[in-house]
C-alpha cells in the first residue's frame, strides 16, 4: 500500500469495461477499489466499449459511472472520426452538457490517422470548445507533434510517451509546449523518467496507469524508482494533472 502521507496520485489514463481479447474486465466497483488501494484521488477514464465496439453505447455506460462517482471519475468522451457529424455531436454533447473532461482518440483501434481530414475535424472541435485531446501515441510522437504544430492552441496529452520509441517521442515533442507526456506503457526501460524530466521538465510529465491493461504499480514504479527528486515525483504523480486538468492551468 502506498503511504498516503507521502504521495497521492491523479491518473490521466484509465479505462472501464472489458476486453475479451485478454479476458479482462473492470467494473466501477473494481475500479474504485483499485483507486483507493493506490491512493489515486481522481482518474480520467474512457470506456473500452467506446473504443472496440460502439462509441455511443460506451459513452452512455461511462456517463452513468461518472454521475455516480463524480468526484473521483472524470469522463473522457471517445468518438470515432469516421462517423463525421455524429462524432462531432457526440463530442459536444458529452463535454458541454455532461461535463466530460477530454476527448479520447485511438488511431490504432479506430484505424484512422490523426492527420486524416476526418480526425482533424474532431481536433478542431475540441480546440473550439477548449478540451484536451488524449491521444494514443505509439509512433514515437510523429502524429501528435504534427497536430501540435497545426493547432498551437490545442492541449494534447501524448499517451504512452511515444510507445516503444519513447526516447524519440520525447525529443520530437520537446519544443511543443502544448504537448504533455503520459508515462504508461508495457515498456519499462531504465532511465525513461529521468530522460523525460531532463528533456521536457518534470512539469510536462503526467502519471497514467492504463487500467485494466496494467496494474497502477507499473507506472508508479517507474516514477518512484526514478533518480529524480521527491518534489519532481509529486509533480508527476499529482500536481501537474491537478493544475493542468482540474484547475484549468492550460487556460
Amino acid at each position: 500500500m502506498l503511504r498516503k502521507d507521502v504521495f497521492k496520485i491523479i491518473d490521466v489514463h484509465a479505462h472501464i469495461g472489458g476486453d475479451q481479447r485478454f479476458l479482462m474486465r473492470v467494473d466501477a466497483k473494481n475500479f474504485i477499489d483499485t483507486m483507493n488501494k493506490f491512493n489515486i484521488q481522481v482518474s480520467f477514464v474512457s470506456s473500452l466499449t467506446s473504443l472496440y465496439t460502439d462509441f455511443s453505447i460506451g459513452n452512455r455506460e461511462l456517463l452513468k459511472i461518472v454521475k455516480r462517482y463524480s468526484e473521483k471519475i472524470m469522463g473522457l468522451v471517445a468518438v470515432n472520426p469516421y462517423y463525421g457529424n455524429e462524432a462531432v455531436k457526440e463530442l459536444r454533447k458529452y463535454v458541454l452538457k455532461y461535463g466530460f473532461r477530454g476527448v479520447k482518440l485511438h488511431p490504432t483501434y479506430f484505424k484512422i490517422s490523426m492527420l486524416d481530414k476526418l480526425t482533424i475535424r474532431i481536433v478542431k472541435e475540441a480546440v473550439k470548445i477548449n478540451v484536451p485531446l488524449m491521444i494514443h501515441s505509439y509512433d514515437g510522437g510523429i502524429e501528435v507533434s504534427r497536430l501540435a504544430e497545426m493547432f498551437p492552441d490545442a492541449l494534447i496529452i501524448m499517451y504512452h510517451m511515444g510507445g516503444l520509441n519513447w526516447r524519440e517521442g520525447v525529443l520530437r515533442v520537446k519544443n511543443f509546449k502544448n504537448i504533455y507526456a503520459e508515462i504508461s506503457s508495457s515498456v519499462c526501460d531504465k532511465g525513461m523518467i529521468e530522460f523525460a524530466v531532463k528533456e521536457l521538465g518534470a512539469e510536462r510529465i503526467l502519471y497514467g496507469s492504463d487500467i485494466p491493461y496494467q496494474d497502477p504499480s507499473v507506472s508508479l514504479g517507474k516514477v518512484l524508482g526514478a533518480d529524480i527528486s521527491d518534489r519532481e515525483k509529486k509533480m508527476i504523480l499529482y500536481e501537474n494533472a491537478y493544475n493542468l486538468l482540474l484547475k484549468g492551468g492550460w487556460n
